[in-house]
């Protein structure tokens, strides 16, 4: 075990496209952005964390609940000892620069960052891959939200200058470059998360299910829009739908990379955000406000709500005059909605790593 204090950090994560489709056996196409869950770590006689943004600091004895953030941290050390390592106090400090709410998925920094300090700290050799596991594990099995892996694997794999091309099936990826000459991408938070994202995140991973029951089908991998059709219901029908056709815009922007065809991105993006209103019904007024206005800009080739939906940020891609753009929409937006409009220009970030 190191006894000299170590810093890690754990970058936010951003989601070109494929949204709502982990959790689906779908393909997702997610970045690691620049912007990081700061974790220092040392050994201790008892387990310590305190946190920069609350200012206040905890020290437990027993690895149970407390139905609080600490909770990310507690079950990392309980899945990692599940799984055969053993766990010696530390003492933790935690300090991150990604807004909460947001849709930059900083629980999923939080928990790969905790994983890799204490395998630092322990000097365990873990493989990146059983990092995410364990973090996903966390989340799902301790925390108690049913996620699916892109955060974790994107947190704890991404590479800099690329995007992760995920399928969530098999858990094969491979890294795809962001070649930006040109064009940028940003994050506009929209200030909003309504209360009701919880509860209908958990209610569309059941109506997704419900829909495979019904097409007597295991995975959506095995479905068409064929059998999408011939749904009844029809709010399963558009749900099947979303994650049908979401598939494949993940594959026609690989394919649009390639060439560095940042319209036809664009347009893929705007049709996911359009489905995403549409067909899966997570997006919010505001959001969508914001994503109207700047379709109508020729210099901005896409954009859509990223994340779980119900308020969070919008993913844009644009050239780089785009600055100019946001500061009429800030205008527009405070004026309708009462809310400060903030933007980052993200880069794609390498996933978590240390500083000793």
């Amino acid at each position: 075990m190191r006894t000299s204090k170590i810093i890690v950090y754990s970058p936010g994560r951003a989601n070109l496209i494929g949204e709502h489709t982990d959790y689906n056996d779908g393909y997702v196409l997610p970045f690691a952005i620049k912007r990081y869950v700061k974790i220092e770590i040392q050994p201790s006689n008892v387990f310590k964390i305190y946190s920069e943004q609350t200012k206040r600091g905890i020290q437990f004895h027993k690895l149970e609940k407390t139905n609080s953030w600490v909770d990310y941290v507690i079950g990392m050390v309980v899945k990692l000892m599940e799984r055969g390592y053993e766990v010696q106090p530390f003492d933790m400090r935690i300090d991150s620069e990604l807004p909460m709410g947001a849709g930059l998925s900083s629980s999923a920094a939080l928990e790969v960052g905790v994983g890799y300090a204490i395998t630092k700290m322990m000097s365990y050799d873990i493989s990146r891959v059983e990092l995410a596991e364990i973090a996903h594990a966390c989340e799902v099995e301790f925390v108690g939200v049913r996620c699916g892996i892109m955060d974790q694997y994107t947190v704890a794999l991404a590479k800099e200058g690329h995007a992760l091309f995920l399928d969530t099936l098999t858990k094969e990826y491979k890294y795809v470059p962001l070649r930006l000459d040109g064009a940028k991408i940003f994050l506009i938070d929209s200030g909003v998360k309504h209360e009701l994202g919880n509860s209908e995140y958990d209610r569309r991973r059941q109506e997704c299910e419900e829909a495979l029951l019904m097409m007597r089908k295991k995975s959506f991998r095995e479905v068409t829009l064929e059998d999408v059709e011939k749904l009844e219901d029809e709010v399963l029908r558009k749900r099947a739908q979303h994650v049908v056709t979401e598939n494949e815009r993940v594959l026609k922007t690989l394919s649009a990379l390639e060439t560095d065809n940042f319209k036809l991105v664009g347009k893929y993006l705007y049709e996911s955000h359009y489905s995403l209103r549409d067909n899966y019904e997570v997006s919010c007024p505001e959001i969508d406000f914001i994503v109207e206005y700047l379709e109508g800009h020729p210099s901005v080739y896409g954009a859509r709500i990223v994340g779980a939906g119900f308020g969070g940020s919008v993913i844009v891609l644009a050239e780089s005059d785009f600055v100019k753009i946001f500061e009429i929409l800030k205008d527009k937006y405070r004026n309708r909605y009462g809310i400060e409009l903030k933007m980052m220009e993200v880069y794609p970030s390498e996933g978590v790593f240390a500083h000793e």
